[in-house]
């Protein structure tokens, strides 16, 4: 029997729903199989409004311990480990995906450790850095990179308490929306991590004039786009601006470093005679 097939369109992940742009736009693009799909394609309210959710969502993720965030980065490769040809790439690219999001959940109770510092100071004081999340971070992994880039993207900003908005182009919604799907159906609270699938020249514009943006990840060739407009925002508000490489690398230590913020801390050594019951 005959029957009429079901268009599928791709919608946006914002909040841990899955919105159509408020701008009721969409684009068509030939999906894996050869048929043509339709993509919601993000405007500047949607920015904006994703900007809020992650703010209001990234408090409560930071504050969470650094095992837990390493538990859920975990299960994000567990779900795509159980989505085998539904994610619209090669098993090499989703296998490395997989492996990335393990790398970093690996990293989560033991990057602080790596990253804090004792500091010598000639007083009677203890003085130490410690790191804290950035805040909400805008990523535009390499286009090139595919599901590997997203991944080390949205891992390498949530594994520092970060909210995270991930820009994707058109051309690559239908694997950027699969691995929303396994945001969405793991412990991944709802706005830590947001998806955005249009034009990423104009959504980055958006991005880098908006003061509550805290950094901008770009990774690769990302790293070029609107570069001088950029750098001029960034500077303006102090906001901070990662340009990494390809993700065939995870990010070192030092480049989650650039995804946080020292604080420094002085507490008194004083001791007086007598000890703690002189007080």
């Amino acid at each position: 029997m005959s029957r009429l097939s079901i268009q599928k369109t791709l919608k946006l992940y914002i909040g841990g729903k899955f919105p159509r742009s408020e701008s009721g736009r969409t684009a068509p693009i030939k999906s894996v199989d050869g048929s043509m799909i339709n993509v919601a394609k993000a405007s500047r309210k949607d920015l904006r409004d994703a900007v809020g959710i992650a703010r209001k969502a990234q408090a409560a993720w930071a504050g969470r311990t650094a095992y837990n965030r390493g538990q859920v980065l975990y299960r994000l490769g567990e779900l795509m480990e159980c989505r085998s040809g539904g994610m619209a790439t090669s098993d090499a690219d989703r296998f490395a995906a997989i492996d990335r999001a393990v790398h970093h959940a690996g990293w989560s109770d033991k990057i602080t450790a790596v990253l804090s510092s004792l500091n010598p100071v000639s007083n009677t004081f203890v003085n130490y850095s410690k790191i804290r999340p950035l805040g909400v971070v805008v990523a535009i992994p390499d286009p090139a990179d595919g599901l590997l880039g997203m991944t080390e993207a949205i891992c390498a900003s949530a594994v520092m308490g970060n909210g995270t908005l991930l820009i994707v182009p058109l051309a690559l919604a239908e694997t950027a929306l699969a691995l929303a799907e396994c945001l969405a159906t793991s412990d991944w609270p709802g706005g830590v991590v947001n998806v955005l699938t249009g034009d990423v020249a104009e959504l980055l514009a958006v991005a880098s004039k908006h003061d509550d943006v805290d950094g901008l990840y770009l990774g690769g060739a990302s790293a070029e786009l609107n570069r001088k407009e950029v750098d001029v925002e960034a500077a303006r508000v102090m906001r901070r601006v990662l340009r990494a490489g390809g993700a065939s690398t995870a990010a070192s230590p030092m480049q989650l470093q650039k995804l946080s913020e020292v604080q420094t801390v002085w507490m008194s050594s004083f001791e007086p005679k007598g000890g703690a019951a002189a007080y």
